[in-house]
């Protein structure tokens, strides 16, 4: 028998010692360890690929408080396996609580904790999400022009994302970029931003359009798929594909001075790698883009005995995970976590 805190609320009782699996492997051999939280909804910008417009940004009426956040971190670390977070959104920086919910995860013992954000905010917030102990943002810039970077996020100014940037840099935070190329918008800055990046030491990684939320299904598809990435780049500078972690998303090549990557949501599919579980800011797991099937862990923040019930769960969730290709889905990625 063991005492422990029961719930989010911290009630103590005894309990039996339950067995505990350091793991979670799916169907096809994966080990899901990395989770994706989605603090909010809500985001300070519209980015065309993404929603429709600012208005479809809607906060959930049963979104987590910052205790209910790491409640279920702390179970899904002991009892799934859970060994890196990434805070996304909508725009993560939006969450009032947000240096909170990094240091609480910090202190559960997350040692890879993440964030990704469009910068809009991050030139104020860097030194203090540092401290917090943040390691790595990911840093949507779609391109380096003032008007062509308002036209693609519909709302936000430039200089404010590249002064996230630098303060990050100055921070100590690892910093990579993420460009996501669209047909006869800005494609033409693809090696402007490799040069902006390797400048700073930053990794540029160019996405391929998803077919998610208002692409999906869609007829005037945008595409630039990889193999014109590369042979935009290529056209200035040597590149060579390097090795990239057995479970990363993104295909890496170097080229003097720094390093890239792609990300080929279309062309290569990184399903057959992907480690990733997802949590929406109502408390719902997500195991798969292509098949986003919700199942709730929300009621366990109220269960006497959460963690037999959460293994269970999140098998259920990432059963859903398929072994090659992207398929698409009609749900609008800040609603599982970018």
């Amino acid at each position: 028998m063991v005492w422990r805190t029961i719930g989010w609320t911290g009630k103590l009782v005894c309990l039996p010692t339950l067995e505990r699996r350091p793991f979670m492997i799916d169907q096809h051999g994966r080990n899901i360890n990395k989770l994706r939280i989605s603090l909010s909804e809500v985001c300070n910008m519209a980015c065309t690929y993404c929603v429709t417009s600012l208005s479809d940004h809607k906060r959930s009426p049963e979104e987590l408080n910052t205790d209910q956040i790491l409640y279920l971190v702390r179970l899904l670390k002991d009892h799934a396996g859970i060994e890196k977070v990434r805070l996304t959104g909508g725009e993560p920086l939006l969450h009032p609580k947000v240096v909170n919910v990094i240091s609480g995860i910090n202190e559960i013992g997350i040692e890879s904790i993440g964030l990704t954000s469009n910068g809009q905010l991050l030139a104020r917030k860097a030194k203090a999400l540092a401290e917090a102990g943040l390691k790595n943002v990911n840093i949507s810039l779609d391109s380096l022009d003032p008007e062509k970077f308002k036209q693609m996020g519909r709302v936000g100014k430039l200089h404010r994302t590249l002064e996230g940037i630098e303060a990050c840099l100055k921070h100590g935070l690892l910093v990579k970029i993420n460009m996501v190329v669209v047909k006869g918008e800005n494609e033409n800055e693809i090696v402007k931003m490799l040069e902006y990046g390797v400048d700073r030491g930053v990794e540029v990684r160019y996405l391929e359009l998803m077919a998610m939320g208002p692409l999906y299904k869609k007829d005037d598809f945008k595409l630039i798929n990889m193999h014109e990435i590369l042979r935009r780049i290529s056209k200035k500078y040597s590149v060579q594909p390097v090795s990239a972690d057995s479970d990363s998303t993104s295909l890496r090549y170097w080229v003097p001075g720094g390093f890239f990557g792609i990300i080929p949501n279309e062309s290569a599919p990184f399903c057959s790698t992907c480690s990733r579980l997802r949590l929406t800011s109502d408390g719902q797991l997500i195991g798969c883009l292509s098949n986003p099937s919700p199942v709730s862990i929300r009621h366990l923040l109220n269960h006497a005995d959460p963690e037999k019930a959460l293994q269970k769960l999140v098998k259920k969730s990432i059963s859903f995970k398929q072994d090659a290709t992207f398929t698409g889905s009609s749900l609008v990625m800040s609603r599982v976590g970018g």
